[in-house]
């Protein structure tokens, strides 16, 4: 019988203490803050493909680069 109380009861308390006002400030100072972060990420990846497609020659170049940097990485670490 007490196994089967304990569950609603603990349910019960956690929403009373999730309902004060303490506990709903706070929780609204987080999402606050996460709300910004997601924001200014979102913003950040909008302004690099802007970027992106704004400067394709020179993204062109880059990867250019980076794959020919990478195959002579490769080619000069096989063995004669």
């Amino acid at each position: 019988m007490l196994k089967r109380v304990i569950a609603p009861l603990t349910v019960w308390a956690v929403t009373r203490a999730l309902d004060t006002a303490t506990v709903k400030k706070s929780m609204g100072r987080v999402d606050q803050k996460f709300y910004k972060q997601r924001k200014k990420a979102e913003r950040t990846i909008v302004r690099a493909s802007e970027n992106a497609m704004n400067n394709r020659m020179w993204l062109a170049a880059g990867v250019a680069a980076i794959v020919t940097g990478i195959g002579l990485m490769s080619k000069a670490t096989r063995r004669s």
